[in-house]
């Protein structure tokens, strides 16, 4: 008997378990692989040794907690004498269905821990970038995923280290059973989207992966800035208690690029998923954007088969987790270009509220077009039903 959708999580994250980097990259890279030690409050966090970026645990496992309780530091694997335990199923796929059938969860799409991935592609060994991101991918396809495959489902990241290198890893991932691939870099490795890129694009296409972005994309000049200085990887004062609120910004320029690149109009069945960043920033940027392109169309040479709102619709898909006004505009965003999500177990989640959040926001919206954004929409994409 097929598996009912009812309530579909398109964003969720992957913790490195403590022997990830030890366990599935080879040996070889001891000296470069992230290092599990002590933040200021006894907790756990994660040293990068080439940067010295330090990543604790705190608010990327906030899953259980009060938000009194939320705190970059002082939280641990193993829940030390004092110390606030992560729970097992940030990293242990077993434990993850447990914690979604409490949630009322029925299948979550897998993002990866994105500051660990920063690092290893901030790597110009082509060699060692790729063992970094190989050993995520495996690990979460072979090991968390394989918990079960038809509710957790597995995302490929893929490298900094140009086109051919990531349409390796993109064929090896998918016929090892990852759902799609994400890009954390353009895939030639440019600032912009290339000509070169195309290659990776008409590989995707041909094989009917999705693309994911995930808030933002690292370019040589971003690492370059991120080299300069410390990454501590940790928010204090009062001007960063709403981190993450305005991650559309990073979003919206991402989406632009690959619009006026024309990649739409020669990969026409080419799906593009903005994640964690909403959508009820996304009516006025589509208006904005057939504005700006009627005004100027003739002046920049665009050679946009159609307005720029249409590849929208055709084209992108977005992930939301509170977002009241993507919901009241459901018909400018495109009931189909929306997709609930929890980020679980990140600190914008609800668990184990996560269908009353959800309810709550979806009071007023019929039940068919709740059914397609909470579930029918991801499940369809992913091949689930």
């Amino acid at each position: 008997m097929a598996r009912q959708y009812d309530l579909v999580s398109a964003d969720a994250h992957a913790i490195q378990p403590p022997d990830l980097w030890e366990k599935w990259m080879p040996a070889k890279y001891a000296d470069q692989k992230p290092i599990l030690s002590k933040d200021p409050k006894g907790g756990d966090e994660w040293i990068y040794p080439e940067t010295g970026g330090k990543e604790p645990l705190g608010l990327t496992t906030t899953t259980g907690i009060t938000y009194q309780e939320y705190d970059w530091y002082g939280a641990s694997y193993k829940g030390d004498t004092g110390l606030r335990q992560i729970h097992p199923s940030c990293y242990d796929g077993k434990e993850r269905l447990k914690a979604m059938d409490i949630d009322g969860v029925d299948a979550e799409v897998q993002f990866p821990p994105q500051r660990a991935m920063s690092y290893f592609m901030g790597f110009e060994d082509t060699e060692l970038q790729l063992s970094g991101i190989r050993a995520y991918n495996d690990w979460l396809v072979d090991d968390f995923c394989a918990a079960d495959p038809t509710r957790l489902i597995a995302l490929a990241e893929m490298t900094n280290a140009g086109v051919e290198t990531n349409i390796t890893e993109m064929r090896r991932s998918v016929d090892k059973g990852h759902k799609g691939v994400i890009l954390s870099a353009w895939p030639s490795g440019g600032d912009t989207p290339q000509s070169e890129d195309d290659a990776f694009w008409s590989t995707a296409e041909e094989m009917g992966v999705p693309i994911h972005l995930h808030i933002s994309i690292q370019t040589p000049t971003s690492i370059r800035q991120a080299k300069a200085a410390t990454q501590t990887g940790t928010q204090t004062g009062a001007q960063n208690a709403a981190v993450g609120a305005g991650s559309f910004v990073s979003t919206a320029p991402l989406i632009s690029q690959i619009i006026f690149a024309g990649i739409h109009d020669r990969f026409p069945k080419l799906k593009f998923l903005a994640i964690e960043s909403g959508v009820g920033w996304v009516p006025f940027f589509l208006e904005s954007l057939d504005d700006r392109w009627w005004r100027n169309r003739y002046r920049t040479e665009s050679n946009l088969k159609e307005r720029p709102s249409d590849y929208w619709y055709k084209n992108w898909l977005g992930t939301f987790m509170v977002d009241r006004a993507g919901i009241a505009a459901r018909h400018q965003v495109g009931v189909d270009n929306m997709m609930w999500s929890t980020d679980y177990p990140h600190h914008g989640n609800d668990w184990p509220h996560s269908r009353k959040t959800m309810d709550e926001q979806m009071a007023n919206v019929p039940r068919d077009e709740k059914q397609r954004m909470v579930a029918d929409t991801c499940a369809k994409l992913y091949n689930l039903i």
